[in-house]
């Protein structure tokens, strides 16, 4: 009896089952390249249940990944589930090597004889790749440079592209990689130009594109207006009680402004009072209290303040000069050592070190000075002597003799002029000063590294000398020229940006001029000759940016690229070139784009009632 109420419990228990789908209840967070699992369980209440009786179909917003009547047919590469698991009621789905494409809602549809159920999961996959934007507080109709910075990469083989509103403005290599295949790298590059009215509306995009990965990294952002803080840094009083060191900023926006006063490096306290002003501008006032002594003597204070506008921040410093009291009597003793040790100077002899008037750079004029100073005869002279090597060149004051030597020789002691300038610098002409002055035109090949000296000489006999060692720079003063950089592969018809700027002590009369190199012939880039080029600049007080727009073709295969910066002398600053241009022809796809949509429903099974 009992037995066949067992049987008969069992057989409502399976009459009542119903089928049931539990999938996890929060999203799946996983990184990219890495495998997600997605679960999706399944009961009616018997088991084993067999696979020949459940019907399952994953899917990603509406997109088929996989399905399952009687064999798995994948949709996307690697997306597995296993019969195994099946028969236990677990349809769970495996997706190896994610990507940002993989990410979205995931539907799991389980039939089950007559009875069908659905759930759905979150996949999020998170890019471990970095990708950030800084300088995007400009200055309107100033030049200003956009700085866009990746890690974590996989390789250093990037491009970068700076868009604007859909159209791609200028496209580079990074201007600088650091790191390692273990470690991942970081790349860096930038972009020079001068906002307009209205460019704080436009969508940009930063977007580094891989050779070896499908998916771009960007970074969307908008710009906003600023007006650079002005920065006074002094002290209200009279340096005694109730005083104060302010610093004041003013005339800046955004708000977003920090500041820190430092004594000696060490920050300080202080209090600060900010306001808007009537233009909608902000001024800010920090104020520390201080009584100056003479403990604060030749004491550095500084005052950095840091803003949007002000990439690395801004500084002013104060120094305090305190005299201390000094009783009468020291100053008596004072004085009379201080006359004491002039006495003694005015009969010693002493040089002064070799100066010159700037950096050397080549074709320029170069001036050096050197100086006697004591108590001698008049009848001391100068000479100067330049060795490079085993050679060595004489050069006496304009109007002396040379002495025997070839015509090369001759020809090149001409090329210096040397004089001499005697002073009288004591009253009764016990003391004399004598400046001896070289000047000639700077040549890299003859001067770099070479040896002046000056000598003083008095019947034949060398009194005292100095010497320098002449350095000729590449650049004129103190600048940086980047590089002209081109992607690996172009295409042909789309249009590419390349760039090249000089940062630093950039003169104020400067050319800049592009030309191009194909098959062992040099033309000149000029843009009303020729509509398929244009050329921008972007000028400001430290930089110079140009920009050379084209569509490149596949007879610019090969191409080599140049920018020049040339003086309003017509001397050549700087000159870059570029990597020979990679153009390939654009190809003619016949796939329709849908073709992945059109995979899916040339797979869609009829069996399988759609959900």
């Amino acid at each position: 009896m009992s037995s066949w109420v067992l049987i008969l419990l069992q057989m409502v228990t399976a009459a009542c089952a119903q089928l049931q789908v539990t999938t996890s209840p929060v999203p799946v967070v996983t990184e990219e390249e890495a495998t997600a699992i997605l679960q999706c369980k399944f009961t009616s209440g018997v088991t084993p249940v067999d696979p020949a009786q459940v019907h399952v179909v994953w899917k990603n917003d509406g997109k088929k990944v996989l399905s399952y009547v009687e064999k798995i047919t994948a949709f996307r590469p690697g997306a597995e589930i296993t019969e195994e698991l099946l028969a236990q009621g677990d349809a769970t789905l495996s997706l190896p090597n994610v990507t940002q494409d993989d990410a979205g809602l995931y539907s799991c549809s389980i039939r089950l004889a007559t009875e069908q159920g659905m759930q759905s999961v979150s996949l999020i996959v998170k890019d471990h790749r970095y990708i950030s934007v800084d300088g995007t507080t400009v200055i309107m109709n100033q030049s200003n440079e956009l700085r866009c910075s990746a890690s974590n990469l996989s390789s250093s083989e990037v491009t970068f592209q700076w868009v604007r509103d859909g159209v791609v403005l200028s496209t580079s290599a990074p201007h600088l990689v650091e790191g390692s295949v273990s470690q991942g790298f970081k790349v860096q590059s930038s972009f020079c130009f001068t906002p307009v009215l209205g460019d704080d509306k436009a969508h940009y995009i930063c977007q580094v594109v891989q050779k070896k990965s499908s998916h771009a990294l960007k970074k969307s952002f908008q710009l906003t207006f600023g007006v650079r803080p002005e920065v006074s840094f002094y002290l209200s009083g009279k340096g005694q009680k109730n005083s104060s060191l302010i610093c004041l900023v003013s005339g800046f926006y955004p708000d977003d402004l920090s500041l820190a006063i430092k004594r000696e490096g060490q920050l300080l306290g202080y209090k600060t009072n900010k306001w808007r002003n009537a233009n909608g501008t902000y001024t800010l006032e920090a104020a520390y209290r201080t009584n100056v002594t003479y403990t604060d003597s030749d004491v550095d204070y500084s005052c950095t303040v840091y803003h949007p506008t002000v990439p690395g921040g801004s500084t002013e410093k104060l120094r305090f000069l305190v005299d201390t009291y000094v009783p009468k009597a020291l100053w008596i003793s004072a004085a009379c050592g201080f006359l004491l040790v002039f006495g003694i100077q005015i009969f010693c002899k002493h040089v002064t070190d070799v100066s010159m008037c700037k950096d050397w750079t080549e074709g320029s004029i170069a001036v050096l000075k050197c100086s006697i100073a004591g108590r001698y005869p008049k009848t001391i002279t100068a000479v100067w002597l330049i060795r490079q090597g085993e050679k060595e060149i004489e050069v006496k004051e304009r109007g002396s003799l040379h002495s025997a030597g070839d015509y090369r020789e001759l020809q090149e002691q001409d090329s210096y002029t040397c004089w001499n300038i005697l002073k009288s610098t004591f009253v009764g002409g016990i003391r004399h000063s004598l400046s001896s002055i070289l000047c000639f035109q700077v040549r890299k090949e003859q001067h770099e590294g070479a040896e002046f000296i000056c000598r003083f000489m008095r019947a034949g006999k060398i009194l005292q000398e100095k010497k320098y060692f002449g350095t000729v720079l590449d650049n004129y003063g103190f600048y940086s020229v980047s590089e002209v950089c081109v992607p690996e592969l172009s295409n042909e018809g789309e249009k590419l940006t390349l760039s090249c700027a000089m940062r630093g002590n950039v003169p104020h009369e400067i050319r800049v001029m592009w030309e191009k190199y194909l098959n062992e012939e040099r033309t000149m880039i000029v843009k009303e000759q020729d509509p398929n080029y244009q050329v921008t600049e972007n000028k400001s007080p430290g930089q110079i940016c140009s920009f050379l727009t084209f569509c490149p073709t596949c007879e610019d295969t090969g191409a080599v690229f140049t920018c020049s910066f040339t003086e309003n002398e017509g001397r050549v600053l700087a000159e870059r070139s570029s990597k020979p241009l990679k153009v390939a022809e654009l190809k003619k796809n016949s796939w329709s784009r849908t073709y992945q949509d059109w995979g899916f429903r040339a797979f869609d099974e009829t069996v399988i009632t759609e959900m």
